[in-house]
């Protein structure tokens, strides 16, 4: 059986064309509450829409995914499109939520796949990487949406008009891809509420909580909280682009290393450090330290979520499908509660980035905990699966 990389780079295209969906209104967010005729709090609902509904679904993804994965999948390709699609002909701001709204609903299928695509599709020892390949995608697509929308300024409709080709032609790679049969099996179907008893879920899951509610909050409220400091827009958004970007390297770097050397908790651990370390300085020394520091908090924080995600995977590739749905909706959630704390303290900025400071030492301390009841062993069910062959997929 022979690994099948062109699948799982279709899917990371598909997890681009996700965030593009999501982001495309954020760098023109004046500009669009102008051409609809909104408030920019109304405009702002149009990113919202998208962690709201992965709470809501990402359950339901998860079980489609286990008992249905390819037929689901390529629902959730189509509703990629169609909400890009949607975006286009229907100029108007309900329009825009609409379409919005339909690639949300998308969004807990394509990111609950990421393992379970792996999984099918190629050999044990190279899922680690293909975990980071479908992790990293979400990232480029958060800088194509940032690039797009700064590359094409105050031009509403040729910014949606990008992101809905992007849209269509990820999820046409993506219906093609799903007429693909996996080569290799994904074990059976595990309900996603029946593993929170599993050793280890819940403890991860808080990690991801705050490791993606720290990042969620820094790429909303980062020029806020720079701006009493003299740092202007401009700067804070290189100064995520810069993050991002070096994100991007992390995620084909930083999993497959700490997967081969099963040091994953480790890993975990370290990145809250370096979160902790990270806010304290942009908190106390933005000027000096920023251009410095940012790279280094997108390299480790942003490849931590595809760690822990092979880390899943490697443990117990039978119920890694539902554990990744629950990670994801915790990671989500984290996005929405760690935002909403940070964005009552943008009057305190040195305060809001303390209060980070402090959930990246608490991250670090479950990860810790992580590692000393030796939640991941040693050599893991690949080692087995790899002896004794793994079962057709059920499609």
């Amino acid at each position: 059986m022979r690994s099948r990389w062109w699948v799982v780079g279709a899917f990371a295209g598909l997890g681009v064309a996700t965030q593009v969906s999501w982001l495309g209104y954020a760098a023109i967010t004046t500009e669009s509450a102008r051409y609809f005729g909104v408030g920019e709090g109304a405009v702002g609902w149009l990113a919202n829409v998208f962690p709201l509904l992965f709470v809501a679904l990402a359950v339901p993804a998860g079980v489609a995914l286990d008992r249905f994965l390819r037929p689901t999948l390529a629902v959730g390709a189509l509703l990629i499109a169609a909400g890009g699609i949607v975006r286009v002909l229907a100029d108007s701001y309900w329009g825009a939520f609409t379409g919005q709204g339909l690639a949300a609903v998308a969004q807990p299928v394509l990111a609950g796949a990421i393992t379970r695509v792996a999984a099918a599709y190629l050999a044990p020892e190279e899922r680690p990487l293909g975990i980071a390949v479908g992790a990293g995608g979400t990232y480029v697509g958060m800088i194509l949406a940032i690039g797009i929308g700064t590359a094409v300024p105050g031009d509403v409709p040729v910014v949606v008009g990008i992101g809905a080709g992007i849209s269509v032609v990820t999820a046409v790679a993506g219906v093609v891809a799903v007429g693909v049969a996996p080569g290799y099996g994904r074990g059976v179907a595990v309900s996603p509420l029946g593993v929170w008893r599993e050793p280890g879920v819940v403890r991860l899951s808080a990690v991801v909580f705050l490791g993606m509610g720290i990042f969620v909050a820094l790429a909303t409220w980062l020029e806020p909280l720079l701006a009493p400091r003299g740092i202007g827009a401009d700067t804070s958004g290189l100064l995520l682009l810069a993050m991002l970007v070096a994100g991007v390297g992390g995620c084909v770097v930083v999993p497959p290393w700490a997967a081969r050397r099963r040091v994953e908790p480790r890993v975990l651990q370290s990145t809250g450090l370096v979160i902790a370390v990270v806010c304290l300085a942009l908190g106390l020394f933005p000027s000096a330290t920023g251009f410095v520091v940012s790279p280094l908090l997108g390299f480790m924080l942003l490849s931590a979520l595809p760690v822990a995600l092979a880390m899943v995977e490697r443990r117990d590739p039978d119920k890694a499908g539902p554990v990744t749905s629950l990670v994801w909706l915790a990671g989500n959630a984290g996005g929405l509660v760690v935002s909403l704390a940070v964005g009552w303290l943008l009057g305190a900025p040195l305060l809001a980035f303390g209060l980070l400071a402090v959930l990246g030492l608490a991250a670090a301390w479950l990860a810790r905990l992580q590692h000393h009841e030796d939640q991941v062993p040693g050599p893991g069910r690949h080692d087995q699966l790899a002896g004794g062959g793994e079962a057709a997929v059920r499609e």
